[in-house]
């Protein structure tokens, strides 16, 4: 690896460089923080219960008992501290300034934003908000149901603000997402697979308009296939290479 990655796409090239930037980041990146992935080993969605509770088939059918397991995960969550990696993607929005575009994540952690990242676009949605089933309004989940859970009757008017197995992206920022990465230099990609396609379209929409596509993974992808340049590495091997 030393031999073939270029200095240009480490993470110090790019602070020193002046090329505009957008990330992508899964579930490997959070993997660093202790939270399981999705589709790897001892994910989620290998737990075929855990997969119908983030579906839509879930929200329709079960809404209630949906929002127990949410709420578990957010209860969770809220006291996991953000890992290094996103502490450094922190840092290379504060040192790019205007010519960093975002990142885009398929997290709905809020580990990003913990750890202070400011343009963050959630396209999956976040799990400490929620959302009206009246009006869409959304809101952040009180603090107050960490100690104390709410009752049933208080959770029907409203869903988790997170996008559902099989529902669209249309109440999610994934137009800013593709703005993003069809304006940058580099769209820098850590920590998925790519089994949803999304952000291999992403990555994709931004090589057509020019930029460079840098993977980051310890395994083989999808993203591999629209990748100008590949780390195989996880992202604190990335963020801590020819530092």
């Amino acid at each position: 690896m030393a031999d073939t990655f270029p200095r240009d796409y480490t993470l110090s090239g790019l602070m020193e460089g002046e090329s505009r930037i957008t990330v992508i980041t899964g579930s490997g990146i959070d993997v660093e923080a202790g939270l399981p992935s999705f589709r790897g080993e001892k994910g989620y969605y290998e737990d075929r219960e855990a997969a119908y509770l983030a579906s839509v088939d879930a929200l329709h059918s079960e809404p209630v008992r949906q929002w127990r397991w949410y709420l578990n995960r957010f209860v969770s969550y809220h006291a996991t501290p953000p890992a290094a990696s996103h502490f450094a993607l922190a840092e290379l929005e504060v040192k790019s300034v205007e010519n960093f575009l975002g990142i885009v994540t398929q997290n709905i952690s809020g580990l990003h934003r913990k750890a202070g990242s400011q343009k963050v676009f959630e396209i999956h949605g976040c799990i400490h908000e929620m959302r009206s089933l009246k009006n869409g309004r959304r809101q952040p989940l009180p603090k107050s149901w960490i100690d104390s859970p709410p009752d049933d009757q208080e959770l029907k008017a409203w869903r988790p603000n997170v996008c559902f197995i099989g529902e669209s992206y249309d109440d999610y920022p994934l137009p800013e997402s593709i703005e993003a990465c069809r304006n940058c230099d580099v769209v820098l990609v850590i920590g998925t697979a790519g089994v949803i396609h999304t952000p291999v379209w992403l990555a994709e929409e931004g090589r057509i308009s020019g930029a460079v596509v840098v993977n980051v993974n310890p395994n083989p992808g999808e993203v591999d296939k629209v990748s100008d340049h590949t780390f195989r590495g996880t992202a604190s091997e990335y963020f801590n290479y020819n530092k």
